[in-house]
């Protein structure tokens, strides 16, 4: 393995560890790229070239551009530095093997052996227990949706390494599990189930058992933790329900926030707020104020409504959806158009980062955006 490959490999096991971590390693690896030579500097002209990277810039510029209708343009600022991993692609490495990609699993199985240490009854750094949940370095959210990764790269790490390395994967996939339900991530749990069966289906039926014996190792740790995911399944069910009458609840601050994005896009239905301009546009008497903090002056970015379509709408109108949907159908084609044998785990990637725009901001959590670049990075052909 090249140390371009290495240095990629430490970058997406240090995801699920530490953000400040991954973003020096990001840093790291843009440097490496560019010292590899006039191949590979000739390879990211190229990747800069393709449609991909011409939606992708559209996109960026046109987020960049609703600056100068903004009320609050320093937070908007704050709020595009997040897109700048969008340009991982550019720099990941260029060759045959992709072995590298499976650093990412790594990571979710040492968040995962922290957890279990953590259940255990040990006390680490890095590691909070709270209500029968165990989160490991990072936020549930971010966390959950890494797993969720994690379980795709596992599917087809499974189906190209040889027998006496699947032991390994096999242990690395259980961990990954065990960080996945002892945090409790909805998120998550959603992201996988909706993932790994799109990734399965691409694949054959060996995997599919492989996949089965994984459920089967599941089961034990879900029924483990049933009354935590069953408290936490009921209590989003009724918050959804009761969504105007508690608006701070997690779910209910989510549903208000999607109808504050409708009411406040269309105020400018075409171009929308602009980057940072939100908060300031949502009336004061609505429920989405209930969580105050958020509407402080002293908050930092911008207002995040947790759903990517709902922060397009609000932010840059009819235009930006239009760019975003384009930019997620130039994903999708890049993946469908490959003939690489990893297209499943492509697929799998996409699904994951598709599932978490639905209740976060997957294009506003920057290191979420690394599950986005992973899915499309060296697959679409260069001329």
């Amino acid at each position: 393995m090249t140390l371009h490959a290495r240095v990629a490999m430490v970058f997406l096991a240090a995801l699920p560890i530490s953000t400040a971590f991954a973003n020096v390693m990001l840093l790291v690896l843009a440097l490496t790229a560019l010292l590899q030579g006039k191949s590979m500097r000739h390879t990211i002209v190229k990747r800069l070239q393709t449609k991909f990277a011409v939606v992708a810039m559209l996109f960026v510029a046109w987020n960049a551009l609703s600056l100068l209708w903004s009320q609050d343009v320093a937070a908007g600022i704050e709020g595009l530095k997040a897109q700048r991993l969008l340009l991982l692609p550019l720099f990941w490495p260029a060759g045959g093997s992709t072995n590298w990609r499976f650093g990412l699993l790594l990571g979710t199985a040492l968040a995962g052996a922290a957890s279990v240490l953590a259940a255990a009854g040990l006390v680490l750094p890095g590691v909070e227990v709270f209500d029968g949940r165990v989160v490991s370095f990072q936020h549930p959210i971010v966390l959950g949706v890494l797993c969720a990764a994690g379980l795709v790269l596992a599917l087809d790490a499974w189906s190209i390494c040889s027998p006496r390395h699947r032991l390994t994967i096999a242990a690395a996939v259980v961990l990954t599990l065990f960080a996945l339900l002892l945090s409790g991530s909805r998120t998550g749990l959603l992201a996988t189930l909706a993932a790994v069966p799109i990734s399965l289906v691409m694949l054959h039926r060996r995997v599919r058992i492989a996949a089965l014996v994984g459920v089967a190792l599941a089961v034990p740790v879900g029924l483990w933790q049933h009354d935590i995911l069953e408290d936490r399944w009921s209590d989003a069910w009724q918050e959804l329900g009761q969504w105007r009458e508690s608006p701070e609840t997690s779910v209910g601050w989510r549903v208000a926030a999607l109808n504050a994005a409708w009411e406040v896009g269309l105020q400018r239905p075409w171009i929308g707020q602009g980057y940072g301009g939100v908060r300031s546009a949502v009336p004061v008497d609505h429920p989405v104020r209930a969580q105050s903090e958020r509407f402080s002056t002293d908050r930092e970015g911008p207002l995040n409504l947790h759903n990517s379509w709902a922060n397009a709408f609000a932010r840059t109108g009819v235009v930006g959806m239009v760019l975003l949907l384009g930019f997620c159908g130039g994903a999708a084609l890049v993946i469908l158009r490959s003939d690489s044998i990893h297209q499943s785990s492509g697929l799998g990637l996409l699904a994951v980062w598709g599932v978490l725009g639905l209740f976060d901001a997957g294009l506003g959590t920057g290191v979420t955006l690394a599950i986005l670049a992973l899915a499309v990075a060296g697959r679409e052909c260069l001329k």
